[in-house]
């Protein structure tokens, strides 16, 4: 594996862990309602399987899936606002 490919996993691992971060202080400032199933911990997961994959193919995640869908590319406005409950958000 080149240099530059091992740089942007490290980065997408870093995305994933800021965005969940962010996750937690929402839910801890008590502006989320419902639960927070974080990522944290388990970047290297999504980001491994996602570097693997093309960028048409499709995935699909359980109840912790922020990390796969960071690690695929999507947008983090949208999935923010998926996890906040807003009509802008992914789903």
């Amino acid at each position: 594996m080149d240099t530059e490919t091992r740089k942007q996993i490290l980065r997408s691992m870093l995305r994933i862990r800021r965005f969940e971060e962010q996750i937690w202080e929402i839910y801890t400032s008590g502006l989320m309602h419902g639960l927070a199933h974080l990522y944290i911990g388990e970047e290297a997961v999504a980001v491994g399987v996602c570097t693997a994959l093309r960028d048409d193919d499709f995935i699909t995640s359980t109840h912790r899936g922020h990390g796969h869908c960071v690690a695929k590319g999507g947008k983090l406005d949208e999935m923010m606002a998926e996890v906040m409950g807003r009509v802008t958000g992914i789903c």
